[in-house]
């Protein structure tokens, strides 16, 4: 019996050893570091997901000042955060063959939909990136606003049903979001006025929310990535995969059966399939660059989509929520922005695509709101090669680059008095001041955000959709100030944002 307590006791002991064993790293390495305990590594509460991961980070980014960089443990995950705008460029932009990959871990090819341009690596990546590049020109968003304002007047009616009420705008918003990405990525109706629990919503809103069995596998990828790699863990599920594959599938049968064009994503995915580019502009590119030659099936084409709808949905809808929030507690602000549209809006005889690009002051609002409330706090990036610093420290190959985001963008050395709501940081004249890689909110470098037009666009219409006939004000239930959620990927509020329409007079 006490042989038996005392080799369980020794196998526990050898496994503690085991566990941090890894701890004493940055210090062999000559890094500075933020203190890891068993078996947290720097802190609990981002593995028990109670606290925003973004203030967690923030706190070390603090303590560790002025340090450019400096190491910390995920569990056993060994992680620099970057805090100099220098050294991010230098991994974003400069230095980018060496950081090439975004992920520590590989996504299981058997999990179809996460086979799409932010999660690929490598050559697949590279070949891909090239030949989609083209389909996010202005040009294009040109030819697909039609399509906007299509789901924008339909979505009149509804906002005419909330004047009054209270009113989650993310879930208001979010509606017309629906819309536009399945108009413009699947090239649906999908009509949510109507059908509020429409399957695609549904999808969109839930990828970010996780249940208990997905922070256990995020738990097994920080505490053993090699073991992640070998059980091919699988974050879609196979109903959702299954769905949207039969949808593509049956969308590109369709249209290609009856000749059937809509200047959309998924006519330029179709193109991209049968002739190799999105028109002839990039094909000595693409030929120059001596991609791997690799088949746009159905279900990477699946997942293009799939991405499309997940970050276009998430991204837009939090960013508009946010950004009516802060127009609702700045009235002055909203009077602007207001004021604005009008005039663009009599000056071209209607909402057109030029009458949106021109409206300076919306696109100031909307910046400084992607500032305060950037919707992926961090950016991550994995060293293929190793490489040396001007600061004589050296990146190893192998090591998980953190880039903290929501710290550069509330940093007052940046951005003095971060916490204050205000878009002339981003006018004319401001906007050349700001130090280059601390303003991230579509990342930067070769791996930026392909859809940021699209993006912005959709946030556009959105906004102006609501601010040209309604005012946005707070409510008896409106929480100020905001308490944002601790999820572990996306900044989003705890509780809804709850706000008042009122009909502009």
């Amino acid at each position: 019996m006490w042989l038996v307590i005392a080799l369980s006791l020794l196998v526990l002991w050898l496994l503690y050893k085991y566990y941090v064993s890894v701890y004493d790293l940055w210090e062999k390495r000559g890094i500075p570091y933020y203190p890891s305990t068993f078996p947290f590594g720097c802190s609990h509460q981002i593995l028990t997901h109670s606290r925003f991961p973004g203030y967690i980070h923030d706190e070390m980014y603090k303590k560790l000042a002025p340090n450019p960089m400096f190491g910390l443990f995920v569990m056993r995950v060994p992680m620099l955060q970057i805090r100099d705008p220098d050294l991010i460029q230098l991994i974003l932009t400069k230095e980018f063959s060496h950081f090439r990959e975004r992920m520590f871990i590989k996504i299981s090819e058997k999990d179809v939909l996460n086979q799409h341009l932010f999660n690929l690596d490598g050559e697949r990546w590279r070949a891909l990136r090239l030949k989609l590049t083209p389909t996010f020109t202005s040009g294009k968003m040109k030819a697909m606003f039609p399509l906007f304002l299509n789901c924008a007047e339909a979505f009149d009616s509804l906002i005419l049903s909330k004047i009054g009420c209270d009113v989650d705008v993310k879930d208001l918003i979010g509606r017309l979001m629906t819309d536009i990405i399945c108009s413009c990525a699947f090239g649906l109706d999908s009509n949510t006025i109507k059908e509020p629990d429409h399957k695609l919503r549904q999808i969109g809103a839930q990828v970010f929310k996780m249940n208990f069995m997905d922070k256990v596998k995020i738990a097994i990828l920080q505490a053993m990535p090699k073991l992640a790699n070998k059980i091919e863990a699988r974050f879609t599920p196979k109903e959702t995969e299954d769905y949207i594959v039969k949808l593509v599938e049956n969308t590109i049968e369709y249209r290609e059966k009856n000749n059937i064009k809509r200047n959309d994503f998924l006519d330029l995915l179709i193109q991209l399939k049968n002739k190799g580019t999105v028109g002839d502009d990039l094909k000595d590119e693409i030929e120059e660059q001596k991609c791997q030659p690799f088949e746009l099936t159905i279900g990477l084409m699946a997942a293009q989509c799939f991405v499309f709808l997940v970050a276009g949905f998430e991204t837009s809808s939090s960013v508009q929520s946010f950004c009516l929030y802060e127009l609702a507690i700045n009235q002055d602000i909203q009077t602007r922005v207001k004021k604005e549209i009008d005039e663009k809006i009599e000056k071209h005889g209607g909402l057109t695509y030029q009458a949106v690009y021109e409206m300076e002051y919306l696109d100031m609002v909307i910046s400084e709101t992607m500032r305060k409330y950037p919707t992926l706090w961090f950016l991550l990036r994995y060293c293929t090669k190793s490489i040396s610093t001007p600061y004589n420290y050296e990146i190893e190959a192998g090591d998980t680059i953190v880039i903290p985001v929501w710290s550069l963008h509330h940093d007052p050395e940046y951005y003095p008095n971060p916490e204050k709501f205000d878009p002339e940081r981003f006018s004319a004249q401001n906007r050349g001041s700001i130090n280059p890689y601390t303003y991230l909110p579509f990342g930067e470098g070769p791996r930026m955000c392909i859809g940021m037009r699209f993006g912005k666009l959709q946030t556009k219409v959105g906004l102006i959709t609501i601010l040209r006939k309604y005012r946005v004000e707070p409510c008896a239930a409106t929480k100020i100030p905001l308490v944002l959620a601790p999820s572990p990927m996306i900044t989003v509020p705890k509780d809804p944002i709850l706000l008042k329409l009122v009909p502009q007079s």
